[in-house]
């Protein structure tokens, strides 16, 4: 019973992002009349579905993920078990979050840091690593 109503919660938690993170012109702009698809555009759809996940997917799982630590942090009740689960919960959030955006800064500065990009105070330009512009040929 708690794993389904687990699901639902993250279902109803998600759900929004899931009608509103699409973008209007597809994960590609390409394909239509006038407009072929190239190889660049295959980098295209990897950066979008990257970008969901990191922009839009993480955050809200691990705003989840630390209220149900905290929740279950709050509610333990002296238990030393729940405690100890609670403190897992909240560890793997923090932890995942480090990792998953650490890597992130780790590859902007390794590409900064061979030149191949600019590391500035805007996060926008033709010269961030991060931006694929496929009508440059």
């Amino acid at each position: 019973m708690k794993k389904i109503f687990l699901i639902l919660a993250l279902i109803l938690f998600l759900s929004p992002l899931m009608v509103h993170g699409q973008e209007s012109q597809g994960l590609v702009p390409c394909g239509g009349p006038g407009n072929p698809c190239q190889l660049c555009h295959l980098f295209v759809l990897f950066n979008n579905i990257v970008n969901f996940i990191l922009f839009k997917l993480v955050p809200p799982l691990a705003v989840f993920m630390l209220v149900i630590g905290g929740v279950t942090f709050l509610f333990a009740g002296g238990s030393p078990e729940t405690l100890e689960r609670a403190k897992k919960i909240l560890t793997a959030a923090v932890m995942g979050l480090i990792i998953i955006y650490g890597a992130w800064m780790i590859v902007g500065f390794f590409l900064s840091a061979i030149g191949l990009s600019d590391l500035g105070i805007g996060l926008v330009g033709p010269d961030k690593w991060f931006k694929i512009d496929c009508s440059v040929q």
